[in-house]
C-alpha cells in the first residue's frame, strides 16, 4: 500500500499538476538553495509555540519526529549517539548557532520558545557557507526578533490515557524574559511517561508440537523533573554569549509479570526500581577578532548517574521466593571543548580552522545473585565491573568556496587522536587493562550545483568514526531473551565511508518538493555480536571456527566446549567488513490542486540493503535489528477560518532479524498510526489532541532457540510471540501571556 502512495505522489509532484499560491507572497525565495517563510506565513496557521510554527513548514515535521526517536533511543540506550557535535545530516539552529548541547532535546527546546519571538525560518539545502555547521542535508535555521517582547511566559498541560491504565498528567512552564541586552529563559517541567507491553508466547518443540502458553504484561512508570535555563549577552563591541543549562532527576518503577503454563512455580514477577540524575551545562562564545578572522567556542559538560536494581520471583503465596537479583550502578561524565576561527581568504572562500577536544568517563557495574529454591543462599551469579576513560582530540579546517552563484563546494579535512583505557576490575581485586590508542583522517567533500532555481544536485563523500557505546563494555542481562550478554572492552570505532548522490526539485509556489537519494557506505571494523568461543579438536589444541565444525561429530568434543570455562561465548566486538547501498525518496505536496490549499501529504521511503558476514554460520546476513525499508507518510490539513488543524503520522518498517549464536529471531513489526487535532480556542491558548496505536498490534515474531551453537542446527524450541500494542489518548493545552 505505502509502495503505491509513493508512486501517486510522485508523479503527482513532478507532473507540472496546478498548485496554488496562497503562500507564494508569504514565502521568499532567497537563492535555489535558501527559502525563508517570513511572519506573515505563520498568520494562516495561528502558531502558540516556534515547535508549532515548524510543524506547518512541509517537510520538517519529519525531522523533527526523527529528532524526538533518537531522543527516546538514546534516553533507553544510554550511548552509542554522535561522535563531538556532529555536523552532517539535517541540523536546526537557532541565529546560524547549533544548540551547545546532547543531553537537551532539541524538540523539547523548540517547543518552549514563544511564536511572537521568531523573526523568520530559513531552509537552507545543501552546502551553503557562513553556517555553524558542514550538512549535506536540510538545515532549519531560526532567526529570533531581537528585543521582541520583554517577558513571555509559556504553559502547558498534558495528560495521557492508556487503555486499561490510569490518566497520567504533565505539566510545563517556561518563562522568557530581557533585562538590557541579557536575554534569559527558565523553566520546568514535570514528565510521566508510563509504558507498557503485553505480548503472547506459545512454545513448539523442534517436531512443531504445541508445548505451552505464556502471558507478559510489563508496566512501567517512567517519571522525572526537568529544570532548563538559557542565558544571552550581547556585548558592546558584538560578541556574544550563550549559556543553557539541564538538571532532570528521574526514575522508573517496573513490575513485569511472566505466566508461563509449564512452569512448576508461576508466575514469574520481576521488579524494577531505577534512580537516575542527569545534569548538563553548555555555553557557546563568538566574537570578531578583526582582520584574524571570527571565533567560535562551544563547551558541553554532561554527567548521568544511576542505580538500577531489578528483583525476581517465582510463585505466589507461602511459595513465592526471589529466585535472582541484579543490581547495576553508572556514572558517566562527557566533557567537550570546540573552538575556530572562520576567515575569508578570498572571493567567495572561507577558511575555518580549529579544535575539538572530548573527555569522557564511564563507570559501570553490573552483580547478579541467584539460588534454586527459597531455602538456599542467594549467590553471586556474574560480576561486571568497567572503568573507561577515553580522552580524543581533533584537529580540523574546513574551506567552504562559493564558485559560482550556483555551485558550493565544501572540503574539510580532520584528524583525530583518541586514547581509551578500560580497566575490568576482578572481583579479587585485580585490573585486566585495555590500553588502545587510535588515530584517524577524515576527509570530507560536499558539494551542491543549483541546475536551475528550483532544481539541485548535491554530492557527498565523508569518511566517519563512530562514537562508541560504552554499555557494550559491560557485562548486562538481557531482559528479552533472558541471558546474559557478556561486555566486552576490546571493541573498536566502527568507521564507514559515505558516498551519496541527491537530486531535489521543488514546485513553483512553495507547493512541495520531490527529493531522491542513491548512497553507498562501507564499513569497517563494524560494530556486531561476534563469536567469542575457544574452539579446540580432539586432541584439544586451539582451532578456528571453521576447522572444528569441519570434524566429525562428537558429543563428547561438543560437552567438553559446552561444559568447561571455556563454553560457547558471543559477544559484542568488530566484523572486519561490511556494506551497505540504496536509496531515499522523500515528497511532500500542497494539496492545491484538489482544492485544499491549506493541506500537505509528505511521504519518505528509505530503502538501505546493509549486509555483513554472519559470524557464527560464516553466511552473509542483514545487520542486526535493522530492516532493509522504511516508511512514513504525514498529512496536515489547517482551516484557517475555524483555526482548526487535523493529521495524521503514519510509521511503518519491513521485516528485521536478530542473530545469537544459539538463536535467531525474526521480526515482522506492524506499522504505527497517530491521529490529531488542535484548535485555538483563543488567540494564544491551542488544545490539542492526539491518538496513537490505533492498530492494537506492534507484530509478530518467531524465535528459533537452539541447544548450543546455532550451527548445530539442533534445535530445542521455535516461539511464536504477539506484541500487542494498546491505544493511546492524550489531550494537551498549552498558551502564552
Amino acid at each position: 500500500m505505502h509502495k503505491t502512495i509513493i508512486a501517486t505522489l510522485i508523479a503527482a509532484a513532478t507532473s507540472g499538476a496546478p498548485v496554488t499560491e496562497a503562500f507564494a507572497a508569504e514565502v521568499e525565495a532567497m537563492d535555489s538553495s535558501v527559502v525563508v517563510y517570513d511572519a506573515d506565513y505563520f498568520k494562516t496557521f495561528s502558531p502558540v509555540t516556534l515547535l508549532d510554527m515548524l510543524n506547518s513548514i512541509p517537510g520538517v515535521p519529519e525531522i523533527l519526529n526523527v529528532n524526538e526517536q533518537q531522543a527516546r533511543q538514546a534516553l533507553r540506550t544510554g550511548g552509542g549517539g554522535q561522535r563531538g557535535f556532529g555536523s552532517g545530516g539535517d541540523q536546526i539552529l537557532m541565529d546560524g548557532k547549533r544548540l551547545a548541547g546532547k543531553a537537551n532535546n532539541i524538540n523539547d527546546s523548540l517547543s518552549r520558545i514563544s511564536a511572537s519571538q521568531v523573526g523568520h525560518i530559513e531552509l537552507i539545502r545543501g552546502a551553503s557557507s557562513g553556517l555553524d555547521v558542514q550538512s549535506q542535508g536540510l538545515v532549519i535555521n531560526i532567526v529570533m526578533i531581537e528585543g521582541a517582547s520583554n517577558a513571555t511566559t509559556f504553559w502547558q498541560i498534558k495528560g495521557e490515557y492508556t487503555e486499561g491504565h490510569n490518566f497520567l498528567p504533565e505539566f510545563l512552564i517556561s518563562h522568557t524574559g530581557s533585562f538590557n541586552k541579557l536575554d534569559y529563559t527558565l523553566s520546568y517541567e514535570r514528565k510521566n511517561n508510563d509504558t507498557y507491553l503485553d505480548i503472547d508466547e506459545e512454545f513448539y518443540d523442534p517436531l512443531g508440537n504445541w508445548k505451552s502458553i505464556q502471558i507478559i504484561k510489563n508496566g512501567s512508570r517512567r517519571f522525572a523533573h526537568a529544570f532548563n535555563s538559557n542565558v544571552a549577552y550581547e556585548f558592546d563591541d558584538g560578541a556574544r554569549l550563550r549559556l543553557n543549562g539541564l538538571y532532570e532527576p528521574n526514575g522508573q518503577e517496573g513490575t513485569e509479570t511472566r505466566d508461563k503454563t509449564s512452569d512448576t512455580l508461576r508466575p514469574v514477577v520481576w521488579n524494577t526500581d531505577r534512580d537516575s540524575n542527569k545534569w548538563e551545562v553548555g555555553g557557546d562564545y563568538s566574537r570578531s577578532l578583526g582582520f584574524l578572522g571570527n571565533l567560535k567556542t562551544l563547551i558541553v559538560i554532561n554527567h548521568t548517574s544511576e542505580d538500577y536494581m531489578v528483583d525476581r520471583f517465582k510463585g505466589t503465596g507461602t511459595a513465592n521466593f526471589r529466585y535472582t537479583y541484579d543490581d547495576t550502578r553508572l556514572e558517566q561524565t562527557e566533557k567537550i571543548f570546540r573552538s575556530s576561527i572562520t576567515k575569508g581568504i578570498a572571493k567567495g572562500q572561507s577558511l575555518e580552522i580549529g579544535g575539538e577536544a572530548a573527555f569522557n568517563k564511564f563507570n559501570k557495574r553490573f552483580d547478579s545473585f541467584s539460588r534454586i529454591d527459597a531455602v538456599s543462599e542467594l549467590l553471586i551469579d556474574t560480576s561486571d565491573n568497567v572503568k573507561i576513560k577515553e580522552n580524543r582530540y581533533e584537529v580540523f579546517a574546513n574551506h567552504s568556496f562559493n564558485i559560482s552563484s550556483a555551485l558550493v563546494l565544501q572540503s574539510s579535512i580532520t584528524t583525530e587522536f583518541s586514547k581509551i583505557v578500560a580497566d575490568n576490575i576482578i572481583q579479587s581485586g585485580q585490573i585486566d587493562r585495555r590500553d588502545t590508542s587510535f588515530t584517524y583522517i577524515k576527509p570530507r567533500f560536499n558539494f551542491r550545483y543549483d541546475v536551475t532555481a528550483r532544481d539541485q544536485i548535491r554530492l557527498l563523500a565523508e569518511k566517519k568514526v563512530s562514537q562508541l557505546d560504552f554499555n557494550n563494555f559491560v557485562t548486562r542481562f538481557d531482559q528479552q531473551e533472558q541471558i546474559f550478554k557478556y561486555g566486552n572492552t576490546n571493541i573498536r570505532p566502527e568507521q564507514t565511508w559515505d558516498f551519496a548522490a541527491t537530486y531535489e526539485h521543488r514546485l513553483a509556489n512553495d507547493s512541495g518538493s520531490f527529493e531522491i537519494e542513491v548512497f553507498y557506505r562501507k564499513y569497517i571494523d563494524h560494530i556486531s555480536t561476534v563469536d567469542f568461543t575457544n574452539y579446540v579438536d580432539f586432541a584439544f589444541n586451539p582451532v578456528d571456527a571453521e576447522t572444528f565444525f569441519a570434524l566429525p561429530p562428537d558429543i563428547a568434543l561438543r560437552d567438553y566446549v559446552d561444559d568447561t570455562g571455556e563454553s560457547y561465548s558471543a559477544k559484542s566486538g568488530n566484523i572486519p567488513k561490511a556494506k551497505a547501498y540504496g536509496g531515499k525518496v522523500k515528497t511532500n505536496l500542497r494539496l492545491g490542486f484538489i482544492g485544499l490549499p491549506n493541506a500537505t501529504i509528505s511521504v519518505n521511503y528509505t530503502y538501505e540493503r546493509r549486509r555483513t558476514t554472519d559470524q557464527f554460520t560464516g553466511k552473509e546476513r542483514s545487520f542486526d535489528r535493522l530492516p532493509d525499508q522504511t516508511w512514513a507518510v504525514n498529512f496536515r490539513h489547517d482551516i484557517p477560518e475555524y483555526q482548526f488543524t487535523y493529521g495524521f503520522d503514519i510509521s511503518g518498517r519491513g521485516d528485521y532479524y536478530r542473530y545469537y549464536i544459539n538463536y535467531y529471531w525474526p521480526n515482522n513489526p506492524a506499522p504505527n498510526i497517530k491521529l490529531y487535532a488542535e484548535k485555538n480556542i483563543f488567540a494564544d491558548y491551542k488544545i490539542r489532541l492526539e491518538a496513537e496505536g490505533l492498530s492494537g498490534t506492534r507484530g509478530r515474531s518467531t524465535y528459533w532457540n537452539y541447544y548450543d551453537h546455532i550451527r548445530y542446527d539442533d534445535l530445542f524450541e521455535r516461539k511464536e510471540q504477539h506484541w500487542k500494542r494498546l491505544m493511546q489518548l492524550r489531550v494537551l493545552l498549552q498558551g502564552t501571556f
